[in-house]
């Protein structure tokens, strides 16, 4: 992958003219870029999964669900202003096929001024945002945590450059520094008795050592030139994808304010805790797959065959380890949460519950934006996203007059009864991809996840009716099952994921864990028979 070098290199080129993708470029090269990326980025995901439940464990203890109410209510305003953090401009630099040295230091700049000016709206905001959930603290806490805008934006460019020329390693490094350094200064002011404070000193950290780490790793630094030409030419990708992300926001938040403005932060802690859970496949799974796959899909994007069948195993790698993670976490969400969390915490168990089978699917369907970002019709992503918004907004008016449970359930039922075809349909027709192939390639893995959630609620039915009421011993017993009973099954199925797994590990030159998959396959052929 060429690098990008100073105007003063080469008289008449950046360096960056020819710093887009090879289209051309071999399947087996791209393949193992993207399983180094994905390599990393799991890498740094399960190391800032493993602070996440320490944080939940200890931080989350000391505080109580108020103190997440209150920051929840924070996050609605901070969350809809992120929607504006750099307009598509970062996924602009991904997914063009050439970028020159101009465009990519006016987007800097451009980045750099725009942080500024949503601190100062987020500043301006906070008095109404605190009257409207009746929450005078919201003012200082938003206004503290305002300066966090600058300080993303002003990474967003390198890091964009960094997911260009997938070299994860770094951006890895950055990542999972910015989540210790956040932990620690959560714990720290946790156990000192600052309460939400807490959570707003670790998020300044968190997204400081972020942009430090972003500049460290990427090889670029911003030049003082600025070309509004240059910036227009990514403005209808940029400003639909923003759009887009705008819309999804409504859609995500609609409830979260619906719950705060109704039922008050008490609730509306239960209520976030329980969906962050949910969106735990899809953050540390679904993500770390796409952040290495969206720029080798930016590669292929003329090309529909190899396209499709690069995504479709995408999400068959995705379903392997989401389908199993979020339907067990749904049968255990009891013995979890109260393990886990505490007993402070039960309002979520049900809400949870609920949630997940949202977030099962969830975690496949949130790679669909690849597709319109890769094909550069982020304005259809926008379309669709207005109608799938009104329809989720109106079941979550409906719901609140049952309380966080009613919510949930018109959530459930509206984004699997209504949005989930479509939300397919829409972007597989860009790259010609049949609903009927896509869902055959993930039907294994539904069936044994099916097989896998039958077990594990006879087991706990079992231990329930021989009086096992420890918290600890059914979520332990439990999870050890669930894996068992799921890794057995696929040694024994050994469906064509596993053996794409294997071609990719071949291909990308980890020819122990290819070899190991090898052995895996031949114990469970002789175990069958």
């Amino acid at each position: 992958m060429p690098t990008i070098e100073s105007p003063r290199n080469n008289p008449e080129t950046t360096g960056l003219e020819n710093a887009g993708p090879d289209v051309s470029a071999a399947a087996p090269s791209l393949t193992k870029r993207a399983v180094a990326g994905t390599a990393w980025s799991s890498l740094s995901t399960a190391g800032r999964q493993i602070l996440s439940v320490a944080s939940v464990a200890t931080v989350a203890r000391l505080l109580g669900p108020s103190a997440y109410g209150v920051m929840g209510m924070a996050n609605l305003l901070i969350v809809f202003i992120l929607n504006f953090r750099d307009l598509g401009t970062g996924s602009a630099i991904i997914q063009r096929k050439t970028i020159s040295n101009t465009l990519i230091s006016s987007l800097f700049w451009v980045n750099f001024c725009l942080g500024l000016f949503l601190a100062a709206i987020v500043c301006a905001a906070s008095p109404a945002t605190a009257a409207f959930f009746k929450t005078p603290d919201l003012i200082p806490i938003l206004c503290t945590l305002s300066i966090s805008f600058w300080l993303t934006s002003c990474g967003v460019v390198h890091s964009s450059l960094i997911i260009r020329e997938m070299r994860f390693r770094a951006l890895a490094i950055a990542d999972l520094s910015a989540a210790v350094m956040a932990y620690l200064v959560a714990l720290t002011f946790a156990y000192r008795g600052f309460g939400v404070w807490s959570l707003v000193f670790a998020n300044l950290a968190n997204s400081a050592t972020a942009c430090l780490g972003y500049w460290i790793g990427s090889r670029w630094r911003p030049s003082w030139e600025f070309s509004l030409d240059s910036v227009k030419s990514i403005a209808k990708y940029s400003l639909n994808l923003s759009g887009s992300q705008l819309i999804n926001y409504f859609s995500r938040n609609a409830d979260n304010i619906t719950v705060g403005k109704v039922l008050g932060k008490a609730p509306l802690g239960d209520y976030q805790m329980a969906y962050n859970l949910m969106l735990t496949p899809i953050q540390n799974i679904s993500a770390v797959i796409a952040q290495a796959t969206f720029p080798a899909f930016a590669r292929i994007q003329d090309d529909n065959e190899r396209f499709r069948a690069a995504y479709t195993r995408s999400c068959m790698l995705i379903a392997l380890i989401s389908f199993p993670v979020m339907a067990g976490m749904g049968v255990i969400a009891d013995p979890m949460i109260r393990s886990i969390l505490g007993e402070k915490w039960v309002g979520a168990i049900r809400v949870f519950q609920i949630l997940a089978p949202v977030g099962l699917v969830q975690s496949v369907q949130t790679t669909v934006g690849q597709i319109y970002m890769a094909k550069s019709r982020t304005d259809i992503a926008f379309r669709w996203n207005i109608a799938a918004c009104i329809l989720l907004v109106s079941s979550f008016l409906i719901g609140i007059h049952w309380g966080i449970l009613g919510v949930a359930t018109a959530y459930c039922i509206a984004f699997l009864g209504f949005t989930v075809i479509p939300g397919f349909l829409i972007p597989f027709r860009l790259i010609g991809l049949k609903l009927s192939e896509f869902a055959r390639a993930l039907l294994p893995q539904i069936l044994i996840t099916a097989g896998m959630t039958v077990a594990c609620l006879g087991w706990m039915k079992l231990l329930n009716s021989i009086g096992a009421h420890n918290s600890w011993f059914i979520l332990s017993s439990t999870v050890i099952l669930g894996a068992a009973v799921y890794i057995l099954s696929m040694l024994l199925v050994w469906p064509p994921v596993l053996e794409y797994l294997e071609t990719v590990m071949t291909a990308s030159g980890r020819t122990s864990l290819a070899l190991l998959l090898t052995r895996a396959k031949g114990l469970g052929f002789r175990t069958a028979r």
